[in-house]
């Protein structure tokens, strides 16, 4: 293996020389050890259960196809340098067979079928960058997210991201947060709006600026308990305001009594915080909290100071000139893109562009591209956002037209984010050992689905879709207005159909987090699309002037919905030359069997 990595690296690599160094420090020696350890285990002389345990906290996540990983980059608050587009293009390039990166709901960027023994190199390549794997999995602090728009939000109380790089750094390779009964994950909102979505995370942090003796303090509304999967929980509010000085030693008592709640290693598809909240209820949760900050370790403040994140980038405004010509009549597909994809900055003169990314894959070509792009047009970084698609900030509105053009030619200049197209899926049985169908394929055939519908209602055209290979929820299908979920039942001759159970009603936007109700119907997966169509015509036909889709739920009952798909439940055609297809998952070619192996996520 010494001798491939020796080659792997063999590389020249200038354009990633001088990367500033990233929120979490990269450690080399942590690589060197996972690359000792997987020789250890190939060579028979480390358990795999132990191997497991091991790479999974260094972000190495098995795959359901026999020896093949799943890299997982840490990305926190979606922050990602051109330096580092680069690198995560040259890893897709170089040790990714499919040639592309994911981007995931949790503001990462995921990476399939590496080779383990690739895996040393691939992690000391993002490295040279500062990017890091570590933690990005296991029952530990993960990835930690906010809305990308943090910091030129005109309604924020202040920019999160230096206390999110503060929370980042303090909990990782903390010795608390090492052997969690389950993972943790958190995310900072920093307005009302609560774009990063708190209430469905184990923590969530709401900015607040509060008055106190005439002079106005930073804080957080911190929530905890949120999650969703097959017991969906909103997060409850712990404390209404915690100064900024004060968040950690706060946050660090709360996963320590998660830490010491032993009960919920007993049951490990049971052991997540909001369980234990559950069972207790907030009040007495807090008594916990509040009888851990009297230990000990509590008796010092936890000082953010030294560990909050500046990015040295968001305080240089760049200005790029540009001597080309706007065309004298700008395009309408240009007009309509500006119209959906751009946002004002609060700096005046400074606008948001939203980069649409269809079911969150990017190649190499488009990483490096991307990378340019941010150099050309922003202030040299992108973010990643937790729809799947990217974000580009600091835009001179003359230069927005030529950033729309360069994003065509790239395949990204689709207008209509945070639209009914704009879909959102987990990658499903590509590659999860717990996915139950192709979730990125029906994400695809309802997107074909969609581009032959008349989309000019407004009402319609702003719905959310989401779906998730299983239930866990990665997909983020319980806050769609049509989510979906997989699953499967038994067709003719007891053959099995790949199937997804159908939520509405869900949201996630405005602060108004809320989880859609399940349609007491099982839909084959090749019929889903057509689900998607059944429920958008009954919507326009039945719904009163001006009302939204999510007010219709309300008003008709989830138990209308039924009645509309009523020929769909558990509806396949007898198995025959003619049919087989209904037998098949999206973008398969052989019949469908339920394969679901034991998950990685809670060992």
């Amino acid at each position: 293996m010494t001798e491939q990595v020796k080659t792997l690296e063999s590389f020249e690599d200038p354009e990633l020389e001088g990367a500033p160094q990233g929120i979490v420090t990269y450690l080399p020696e942590e690589i060197d050890r996972l690359e000792a350890e997987a020789g250890r285990f190939r060579a028979g002389e480390v358990k795999e259960e132990t191997f497991q345990a091991f790479r999974l906290k260094q972000g190495v996540y098995g795959q359901r196809q026999p020896d093949a990983q799943m890299v997982r980059v840490k990305i926190p608050g979606g922050i990602l340098t051109d330096k580092q587009l680069v690198a995560l293009g040259k890893l897709a390039e170089r040790y990714a067979p499919l040639k592309k990166g994911h981007i995931t709901t949790r503001e990462n960027v995921q990476f399939h079928h590496v080779k383990l023994e690739d895996t040393p190199a691939a992690l000391r390549l993002i490295g040279r960058v500062g990017l890091t794997t570590r933690e990005a999995c296991g029952n530990t602090v993960r990835n930690v997210i906010t809305c990308p728009l943090a910091g030129v939000c005109k309604d924020e109380a202040f920019d999160v991201v230096p206390y999110l790089g503060a929370y980042t750094r303090h909990f990782v390779r903390h010795p608390v947060t090492q052997a969690m009964p389950r993972k943790s994950k958190a995310a900072f909102s920093p307005c009302a709006s609560d774009c990063a979505v708190t209430p469905m995370h184990d923590l969530g942090f709401i900015a607040r600026v509060k008055e106190e003796n005439g002079a106005l303090r930073k804080g957080f509304t911190i929530l905890v308990g949120g999650g969703t999967s097959i017991m969906p929980k909103h997060a409850q509010v712990l404390y209404d305001f915690v100064p900024v000085e004060d968040y950690l030693r706060v946050c660090e008592a709360v996963l320590r009594v998660f830490n010491q709640s032993d009960e919920l290693r007993k049951n490990k598809m049971m052991a997540r915080i909001k369980v234990l909240i559950h069972r207790i209820g907030i009040d007495a949760f807090r008594q916990k909290v509040e009888e851990e900050l009297k230990q000990p370790w509590a008796e010092r403040p936890i000082d953010p100071t030294p560990l909050l994140f500046f990015d040295e980038a968001e305080t240089a405004i760049p200005q790029h000139s540009t001597s080309r010509a706007l065309p004298k009549v700008l395009p309408p597909e240009f007009l309509h893109w500006r119209e959906t994809n751009v946002v004002t900055q609060r700096q005046q003169g400074y606008y948001a562009a939203h980069v649409k990314v269809p079911m969150g894959d990017l190649n190499p070509q488009q990483f490096f591209a991307v990378a340019q792009i941010s150099r050309d047009y922003s202030n040299s970084r992108a973010r990643i956002t937790a729809e799947q698609n990217l974000l580009f900030r600091w835009i001179q509105e003359d230069n927005l037209y030529f950033l729309w053009e360069e994003l065509n030619r790239l395949g990204l200049g689709e207008a209509g984010v945070h639209e009914i197209t704009d879909i959102t899926a987990c990658p499903g049985t590509d590659s999860c050992k717990l996915g139950i169908t192709n979730s990125m394929g029906l994400g695809r055939a309802i997107r074909h689905q969609l581009d032959g519908m008349n989309l000019d209602d407004p009402l319609v055209r702003g719905l959310h879709v989401k779906i998730s290979g299983c239930p866990n929820g990665c997909g983020r299908h319980h806050v769609a207005n049509i989510g979906f979920h997989g699953g499967s039942f038994k067709g003719d001759k007891e053959r099995e159909v790949p199937a997804y159970e159908a939520f509405v009603g869900g949201n996630f936007e405005g602060g108004d987090v809320r989880y859609g109700q399940r349609i007491p119907v099982r839909i084959a997966a090749k019929k889903a699309p057509e689900a998607v169509k059944r429920i958008t015509d009954f919507y326009q036909q039945k719904r009163q002037d001006g009302e939204t889709f999510n007010a219709f739920v309300d008003r008709v009952g989830v138990k209308a919905f039924a009645e509309v798909l009523a020929d769909f439940n558990r509806a396949v055609a007898p198995l025959g030359p003619g049919t087989i297809q209904e037998y098949m998952d999206w973008e398969r070619t052989r019949l469908y069997e339920v394969e679901r192996g034991e998950g990685e996520c809670a060992v």
